[in-house]
């Protein structure tokens, strides 16, 4: 790791560190840091959760993980098209969903273990606060930069819609993984994440409805 410079101090237990650039958030954010770091830039990555992003820990890649074992027992529901017998004796819900969460989250530690180990760069893990032009604090320690990338990602968005906060709902985030089968699921919304969902759950044996 890179020793940055340490500055005045900004309150009684804060030093302030400057950087060339911080960058807030660890998906499409690493692609900043990594060119600052070619520059030669001393870079400060924040990160308040496990790195990778929005697409490797809650996104894209785990919910294709997730979708494959769905497609791979349609296959076996469909064989008798090809003139082959099969079938599915018992769909073991708890190890499909381990097997998903345990190497995404091996990736997401193996990114920050490797983020550690590179010269000019510099982790802080926690939240980030604005607290002054380019200054930001994190953990109970001041940082600052010329340059500041938001890069944080997104979050589900959970409509206003009345009674919802009266009832134990899930988001995406929690559907993918939850470690017992619904019997039956409620889906709001047809876009993309939902069509997903719908077919992971209700091909493995859950009673889906779309509204």
């Amino acid at each position: 790791m890179g020793n940055p410079e340490a500055g005045g101090s900004l309150g009684k237990k804060a030093r302030l560190k400057r950087y060339d650039l911080i960058v807030i958030g660890t998906g499409s954010g690493l692609e900043v840091a990594s060119a600052g770091l070619d520059r030669g830039l001393r870079v400060a990555v924040v990160e308040q959760g496990a790195f990778g992003g929005t697409c490797l820990n809650r996104g894209c890649i785990p919910s294709k993980m997730l979708i494959h074992c769905a497609d791979v027992m349609e296959t076996v529901q469909q064989a008798h098209r090809f003139g082959i017998k099969a079938t599915v004796e018992s769909v073991d819900w708890r190890f499909i969903v381990d097997r998903v969460a345990r190497e995404i989250d091996d990736e997401a530690a193996a990114i920050e273990a490797s983020g550690r180990n590179i010269p000019n760069a510099t982790i802080f893990k926690g939240e980030a606060r604005f607290v002054g032009h380019k200054a930001l604090k994190v953990d109970g320690e001041q940082i600052e930069a010329e340059r500041v990338v938001i890069a944080a990602g997104t979050r589900p968005a959970v409509p206003p819609i009345p009674g919802l906060a009266g009832v134990p709902y899930l988001t995406s985030d929690e559907a993918l993984r939850l470690t017992e089968q619904p019997r039956r699921l409620a889906i709001l919304g047809g876009g993309f994440i939902a069509a997903e969902l719908a077919h992971f759950f209700g091909t493995l044996g859950t009673q889906v409805t779309i509204i």
